[in-house]
């Protein structure tokens, strides 16, 4: 018996060996942030996938750079000069040199410091601005400092707040416990809202000079990076407890319900990376927005205007979109796939076979979706079905290795106690072999009977 108990340990373990071995285990390099007096909602089944082409910055002669954590073979010399990129949501520019410094730089006097930020490690916190920021053509009235040098400017808040939809003028493994003069100040002018690290230390290497930096929110959409004291290159600050971005990133939802369960999923359409070798002291990166689908208003707005897009005006939700944006969902939800278009000539009528549909078209139950407002959810079912399909496919995949292991292991069961008849599996398969059993049966004696316990069917066995 104990020889038996042995054999299950064993398949089990060989199943799971089997499983680990072939299955691909992912791991997010994002860390979690405190979030200081809000509420996190659906942070057990968030899922982060990436749904963009890395538009990243490139050298001075247009080649496209390497990776951000790959040193240059040589270092090179940045003085009053200017470096310009295209990018699809956005331009960046890159200012060096200490005579224009001043002009990007706001000098933060007799500001109150944060003081949750203050004193603490991976801890952010939300704050209401005067005017609606437009961020990837969205409005944005709320930001999240965090005291990893960077914002999360989505409204949906979650721990995970380095993954995507950021602005990061040099996101690093910071804490302002380090030093006693580290804080976080940020000031709204207005027309700008500026928010500056001050004496920062790394956690892991704050044996270097500390981290002087700011970033600035313009009411018209351009963002300032101003890095008035980078001590180290950025290339060599330690990523293993913290990633170190710079740049801008934006992201859609899309939410399932899985087994009674709400699902959130985070798509990251569209990323800025800024090269690390332009971040030095005294450098400004300047990120102007261009004119994006979601800006427009109105359909001959929608299709007239100049842009890199491939804008389209759809009736049904009265919106100009080309699919990736925050309501992304709902998008796909009111069939804008396939009703939006593109033809100017179209907008005249766009209206009136819209309240023609209105009154002759049956009214349609409500699919069974969750609830996904307009500043905080955007779903796909084009998408969603495709994670419930890979969702599915995979546990197929584990099933039929799971059935494989089990019966190789039954196998080598049978052949063990076969080899080895002495043993307790091999005494059993002989006790328990066609011919025995075939006696054993020759043997039992069968008869009906009725009791008062309502027993009706009895066997006895003279084996």
């Amino acid at each position: 018996m104990a020889t038996t108990k042995w054999v299950i340990l064993e398949s089990v373990v060989i199943v799971t060996f089997f499983i680990c071995s072939h299955v691909k285990l992912t791991y997010s390099k994002d860390v979690s942030y405190m979030l200081h007096d809000s509420e996190i909602e659906l942070d057990s089944v968030i899922s982060f996938r990436s749904h963009h082409t890395l538009h990243k910055r490139q050298t001075l002669n247009n080649a496209t750079t390497g990776s951000p954590t790959s040193p240059p073979t040589t270092t090179p010399q940045y003085t009053e000069q200017e470096v310009s990129q295209h990018h699809k949501y956005y331009t960046s520019k890159v200012v060096s040199g200490s005579a224009k410094f001043g002009t990007y730089w706001d000098e933060l006097f007799d500001v109150k410091h944060s003081e949750p930020l203050s004193g603490s490690h991976r801890v952010a916190v939300s704050v209401p601005i005067s005017f609606r920021f437009k961020f990837y053509g969205h409005d944005v009235s709320k930001v999240t400092i965090a005291t990893g040098g960077f914002l999360y400017m989505s409204p949906f808040l979650h721990q995970w707040l380095t993954a995507t939809q950021y602005i990061a003028p040099l996101m690093a493994n910071f804490d302002t416990s380090v030093g006693n003069d580290s804080v976080i100040l940020y000031k709204d002018f207005g027309d700008r809202f500026v928010v500056e690290w001050r004496e920062l230390f790394l956690q892991d290497q704050n044996h270097t000079n500390p981290f002087s930096f700011q970033t600035t929110l313009h009411s018209n959409g351009t963002i300032y990076f101003a890095y008035k004291e980078i001590p180290v290159e950025v290339f060599n600050i330690e990523m293993k407890n913290h990633p170190v971005k710079v740049g801008v990133s934006d992201a859609f939802y899309i939410d399932t319900i899985q087994g009674g369960i709400q699902r959130r999923t985070i798509f990251e359409y569209h990323r800025v990376e800024v090269n690390f070798t332009r971040i030095r002291s005294n450098t400004v990166i300047i990120l102007e927005p261009l004119q994006t689908c979601n800006l427009a208003t109105d359909c001959n707005s929608c299709l007239t205007q100049k842009d890199s897009f491939d804008c389209k005006w759809c009736p049904q939700v009265s919106r100009c979109s080309d699919g990736m944006d925050w309501l992304r969902q709902e998008w796909r939800d009111k069939g804008c796939e396939i009703q939006a278009f593109n033809k100017l000539s179209r907008c005249s009528l766009s209206t009136t076979t819209l309240s023609t549909s209105t009154f002759t078209r049956p009214a349609k139950k409500p699919s069974v979706q969750p609830d996904c407002s307009s500043s905080r959810s955007n779903c796909s079912l084009k998408d969603s079905s495709k994670s419930d399909k890979n969702a599915t496919i995979a546990g197929v995949v584990i099933a039929v290795i799971i059935l494989v292991a089990l019966v190789v292991g039954i196998g080598g069961w049978f052949f063990y106690a076969y080899t080895h008849p002495t043993s307790a599996s091999g005494q059993w398969m002989i006790n328990h072999r066609p011919s025995e059993m075939k006696a054993k049966m020759n043997k039992m004696k069968f008869w009906k009977r009725d009791t008062a316990s309502g027993e009706k069917y009895r066997v006895e066995s003279t084996a």
